[in-house]
Protein backbone atom coordinates (compact mmCIF):
# COMPACT_ATOMS: atom_id res chain seq x y z
CA UNK A 1 0.00 0.00 0.00
CA UNK A 2 2.53 2.52 1.11
CA UNK A 3 4.56 1.59 -2.56
CA UNK A 4 1.20 1.99 -4.24
CA UNK A 5 0.91 5.55 -2.06
CA UNK A 6 4.70 6.56 -3.12
CA UNK A 7 4.14 5.60 -7.09
CA UNK A 8 1.13 8.19 -7.25
CA UNK A 9 2.38 10.72 -5.37
CA UNK A 10 5.84 10.81 -7.70
CA UNK A 11 3.18 10.79 -10.93
CA UNK A 12 1.20 13.45 -9.75
CA UNK A 13 4.12 15.78 -9.03
CA UNK A 14 5.67 15.08 -12.21
CA UNK A 15 2.91 15.50 -14.12
CA UNK A 16 1.90 18.71 -12.24
CA UNK A 17 5.93 20.23 -12.71
CA UNK A 18 4.65 20.57 -16.52
CA UNK A 19 1.26 21.30 -18.21
CA UNK A 20 -0.11 19.98 -21.31
CA UNK A 21 0.83 23.41 -23.30
CA UNK A 22 4.35 23.12 -22.22
CA UNK A 23 4.42 19.49 -22.87
CA UNK A 24 3.32 20.28 -26.29
CA UNK A 25 5.60 22.72 -27.42
CA UNK A 26 8.42 20.59 -25.83
CA UNK A 27 6.96 17.88 -28.05
CA UNK A 28 7.10 20.26 -31.32
CA UNK A 29 10.09 21.31 -31.07
CA UNK A 30 12.23 18.10 -30.37
CA UNK A 31 10.00 17.20 -33.61
CA UNK A 32 11.20 20.32 -35.83
CA UNK A 33 14.39 20.43 -34.73
CA UNK A 34 14.56 16.49 -35.73
CA UNK A 35 12.81 17.15 -39.10
CA UNK A 36 15.36 20.43 -40.14
CA UNK A 37 18.67 18.00 -39.21
CA UNK A 38 16.76 15.35 -41.18
CA UNK A 39 16.85 17.75 -44.37
CA UNK A 40 12.78 17.92 -44.00
CA UNK A 41 11.04 21.03 -44.13
CA UNK A 42 8.24 20.27 -42.25
CA UNK A 43 5.87 23.49 -43.81
CA UNK A 44 5.95 22.15 -47.01
CA UNK A 45 6.87 18.66 -47.15
CA UNK A 46 3.58 16.34 -45.93
CA UNK A 47 0.98 17.28 -43.33
CA UNK A 48 2.70 16.06 -39.73
CA UNK A 49 3.11 19.18 -38.83
CA UNK A 50 -0.64 20.21 -38.84
CA UNK A 51 -0.81 18.02 -35.21
CA UNK A 52 1.68 20.95 -34.04
CA UNK A 53 0.58 23.88 -35.57
CA UNK A 54 -2.80 25.53 -36.08
CA UNK A 55 -4.60 25.63 -39.17
CA UNK A 56 -4.46 29.29 -39.20
CA UNK A 57 -0.42 29.89 -38.77
CA UNK A 58 -0.16 26.88 -41.35
CA UNK A 59 -2.05 28.65 -44.30
CA UNK A 60 -0.41 31.86 -43.94
CA UNK A 61 3.14 30.07 -43.56
CA UNK A 62 2.32 27.71 -46.59
CA UNK A 63 0.80 30.71 -48.40
CA UNK A 64 4.40 32.77 -47.67
CA UNK A 65 6.27 29.70 -48.98
CA UNK A 66 4.19 29.48 -52.15
CA UNK A 67 6.64 30.67 -55.93
CA UNK A 68 3.40 32.75 -56.73
CA UNK A 69 4.01 34.65 -53.63
CA UNK A 70 7.52 35.20 -53.91
CA UNK A 71 7.49 38.81 -54.26
CA UNK A 72 6.08 39.37 -50.92
CA UNK A 73 8.23 39.90 -47.51
CA UNK A 74 9.78 36.88 -47.02
CA UNK A 75 11.59 36.22 -43.69
CA UNK A 76 15.42 35.32 -42.94
CA UNK A 77 14.73 33.41 -39.96
CA UNK A 78 12.93 30.02 -39.61
CA UNK A 79 9.75 30.87 -38.17
CA UNK A 80 9.49 28.58 -35.11
CA UNK A 81 13.32 28.65 -34.21
CA UNK A 82 13.71 32.28 -35.24
CA UNK A 83 17.38 31.50 -36.45
CA UNK A 84 19.23 30.98 -39.52
CA UNK A 85 20.88 28.13 -37.75
CA UNK A 86 20.25 24.98 -35.35
CA UNK A 87 22.52 24.65 -32.74
CA UNK A 88 24.23 21.20 -32.99
CA UNK A 89 22.72 20.15 -29.39
CA UNK A 90 19.18 21.51 -29.98
CA UNK A 91 17.90 18.42 -30.86
CA UNK A 92 18.87 16.88 -27.76
CA UNK A 93 18.16 19.70 -25.34
CA UNK A 94 14.81 21.62 -25.70
CA UNK A 95 13.17 22.67 -22.19
CA UNK A 96 10.94 24.67 -20.78
CA UNK A 97 12.16 28.11 -18.79
CA UNK A 98 9.24 29.79 -17.98
CA UNK A 99 5.64 30.25 -18.92
CA UNK A 100 3.30 32.74 -18.45
CA UNK A 101 -0.70 33.36 -19.39
CA UNK A 102 -2.29 36.22 -21.29
CA UNK A 103 -6.05 36.43 -23.09
CA UNK A 104 -4.80 35.43 -26.11
CA UNK A 105 -2.47 31.89 -25.23
CA UNK A 106 -0.35 29.94 -23.05
CA UNK A 107 3.43 31.29 -24.03
CA UNK A 108 5.55 28.65 -23.15
CA UNK A 109 9.67 29.80 -23.44
CA UNK A 110 11.57 26.96 -24.71
CA UNK A 111 15.32 27.07 -24.69
CA UNK A 112 17.29 25.27 -26.73
CA UNK A 113 20.55 23.70 -26.05
CA UNK A 114 22.80 23.06 -23.09
CA UNK A 115 23.84 26.02 -22.28
CA UNK A 116 20.01 27.27 -22.87
CA UNK A 117 21.71 30.08 -24.58
CA UNK A 118 18.53 30.77 -27.32
CA UNK A 119 15.10 30.79 -26.42
CA UNK A 120 11.90 31.51 -28.22
CA UNK A 121 7.98 32.31 -26.95
CA UNK A 122 5.84 29.72 -28.29
CA UNK A 123 1.86 31.08 -28.32
CA UNK A 124 0.14 27.97 -27.09
CA UNK A 125 -3.27 27.66 -27.96
CA UNK A 126 -6.15 24.91 -28.01
CA UNK A 127 -7.70 23.91 -31.14
CA UNK A 128 -10.32 21.22 -31.73
CA UNK A 129 -9.13 20.34 -28.17
CA UNK A 130 -5.45 20.00 -28.76
CA UNK A 131 -2.98 22.50 -27.35
CA UNK A 132 -0.88 23.60 -31.16
CA UNK A 133 1.29 26.45 -31.66
CA UNK A 134 -0.23 29.80 -32.90
CA UNK A 135 3.04 32.24 -33.17
CA UNK A 136 6.29 32.13 -32.03
CA UNK A 137 8.14 35.32 -30.92
CA UNK A 138 12.55 34.96 -30.54
CA UNK A 139 13.15 35.75 -26.88
CA UNK A 140 17.27 35.75 -25.55
CA UNK A 141 18.03 36.12 -22.21
CA UNK A 142 21.25 37.43 -21.22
Amino acid sequence: MRSLFVLLFFSVTVMAGTSEPEFRAVEFNKWYINQINADRYPITDGHEIDEYVTAETLKKLRHAQDPKFADEKFYDADMFTKSNYIGEDWADFVAVVAGDTDPVCMNVYIAFGKKKEHTVIDCMVKEDGIWKVQSVAARDFY
